[in-house]
């Protein structure tokens, strides 16, 4: 066994990136227990509600955080944001504890209701301050929930933006649009399974050591071009296309719409079994010619033997168009909503 001296095994400890990712609420702790199925080497999943009965029954996560427990008793944010809102003022302690010593910290929260929205705020603006990067996740809505939902996560997501560095948005019409013939628990699973994709590819991406290696720091430099973050991941099993057919994958995405015409920063890693210097060279030629000239292009590279013919394509590009990513304060797109205007938005 190779042996290290003190002071570098000190120096390796200080260098490993610290993630954490903070589901708030119900549709947030549910993604969580996802992310802890499929598992996230690398990151602490943290799982923060006011409902008690919902982290004991039917939540599985590194950390449980129940919060507001003066407030509500664990009995829940009765759809409230304002109680999930207070619920996290009175945490507030436990919740800079939880987000203290984070390099990257993903939120994941549904909109609408009462503990992710009121919470999801209070608990980004606590990462914030602790340094670390912001990236939330949020589902929305649907119409057929009603105004009071509707207003609620506008005012929630509005929130929400102002202090998180990048949200990515998932619209529940939109499920729905594209599983027309699945029930309601099948589309919440792909809903999931974007989120679970997104944030483990993000995390192996900038955790793993690969052949070209790609570490937090270049991460951080992309995203220092814009706060619109697009995060891709592609895969193809094989064959004579393998390394188009994951980037095309990488880069379609039946939740959003993206423009990536104009952007500012982009990470690509490739990972594989066997694939060649020209396989690697021919897509990242053909990654460069969908952006600006002037896009700053990082790229890395691993070889993994077990993989066989498949490849995996992971992506993040900055300063991309798309009415589902939100920068930092940014205006939000009144169509997610099905709004003409942004009139209604409350800050």
């Amino acid at each position: 066994m190779m042996q290290y001296d003190p002071e570098f095994e000190k120096i390796l400890k200080l260098a490993r990136v610290r993630v954490k990712v903070i589901g708030c609420g119900g549709a947030g702790c549910n993604s969580i227990t996802n992310l802890k199925k499929f598992g996230t080497p690398g990151a602490k999943l943290i799982a923060l509600n006011t409902d008690a009965a919902h982290l004991k029954d039917k939540t599985d996560s590194d950390v449980f955080m129940l919060i507001g427990e003066r407030l509500t008793n664990g009995h829940g944010a009765k759809a409230d944001p304002n109680i999930g809102r207070d619920a996290a003022i009175e945490s507030k302690e436990n919740i800079n504890k939880a987000t203290s010593n984070a390099d990257l910290v993903f939120i994941i929260a549904g909109m609408g209701g009462g503990t992710g929205t009121g919470s999801a705020p209070i608990v980004a603006q606590a990462a914030k301050n602790n340094g670390a990067q912001v990236i939330s996740f949020v589902t929305l809505p649907t119409e057929s929930e009603g105004e009071i939902r509707k207003k609620n996560a506008k005012i929630g997501l509005d929130n929400l933006s102002k202090v998180s560095h990048t949200v990515i948005v998932i619209s529940n019409d939109k499920l729905k649009t594209i599983n027309e013939k699945k029930n309601e628990d099948e589309s919440f699973a792909m809903a999931d399974k974007f989120i679970v994709d997104q944030i483990s590819g993000l995390i192996q991406t900038i955790t793993e050591t690969s052949l070209i290696n790609v570490e937090f720091s270049d991460l951080m430099k992309i995203l220092s071009y814009s706060r619109t973050a697009y995060i891709g991941v592609g895969e193809s099993p094989g064959g004579e296309r393998r390394m188009e057919f994951a980037l095309n994958d990488a880069l379609s995405n039946k939740l959003m719409q993206i423009d990536i015409s104009g952007a500012k920063g982009c990470l690509m890693r490739v990972v594989g079994g066997n694939f060649t210097i020209d396989e690697f060279d021919d897509v990242s030629k053909k990654m460069l010619s969908m952006m600006n000239s002037e896009c700053e292009f990082i790229l890395g590279a691993d070889i993994k033997e077990e993989m066989g013919d498949s490849v995996k394509i992971f992506l993040v590009i900055t300063g991309v168009d798309s009415e589902f990513i939100i920068g930092n304060g940014e205006r939000i797109n009144p169509h997610l909503f099905g709004d003409d205007d942004n009139n209604n938005i409350i800050s």
